[in-house]
């Protein structure tokens, strides 16, 4: 009995260091994800991309924040291929977000908290999901720019952080 009861304590401990050594604990949201099914052609600007059931993802919501291109196609170091994208433009438009308010009045469906670095996008801002079940609808975490960002987001996309 006292040998399992070591053996079990042995175990949870071993777990413990190897999920702090691999970031088990921190926010999920904004890891970065690839999402499986790219447009041909790539994605468009204009929209907002969730795939919500990303196993890259703790959250399960991989987001293509108004990506234009294809995210597999990041450009090397002379620039090419023809129609890549930067690899900073990538981890800051495609990211793991999570749904952070809702539009259905739905108690029982959880919400999550964006962490620093990010917002809720509200009613009525690009990207609020208007369409598909009661589960998706609703507001989703979003980089925002904050004072002496190291991640360089695109002002013309990115709001400033809110002031707290």
């Amino acid at each position: 009995m006292h040998r399992s009861v070591r053996l079990l304590f042995s175990a949870s401990a071993l777990f413990a260091v190897v999920c702090a050594a691999s970031a088990c604990t921190g926010s999920p949201v904004g890891d970065p994800c690839v999402p499986e099914s790219i447009p041909a052609g790539g994605f468009d600007p204009q929209e907002v991309y969730l795939e919500t059931s990303s196993v890259q993802c703790r959250t399960r919501v991989c987001m293509v924040y108004q990506l234009s291109g294809n995210p597999e196609v990041v450009c090397d170091a002379t620039g090419g291929p023809a129609g890549c994208i930067d690899r900073q433009t990538v981890n800051n438009q495609v990211f793991c977000s999570c749904r952070c308010s809702s539009d259905t009045g739905d108690t029982n469906i959880p919400l999550c908290d964006c962490g620093d670095g990010f917002r809720c996008l509200e009613g009525g801002e690009r990207g609020f999901v208007t369409a598909g079940g009661e589960g998706v609808r609703g507001g989703y975490c979003v980089p925002c720019r904050k004072p002496e960002d190291e991640r360089n987001l695109d002002p013309t996309i990115f709001e400033a952080c809110p002031q707290e």
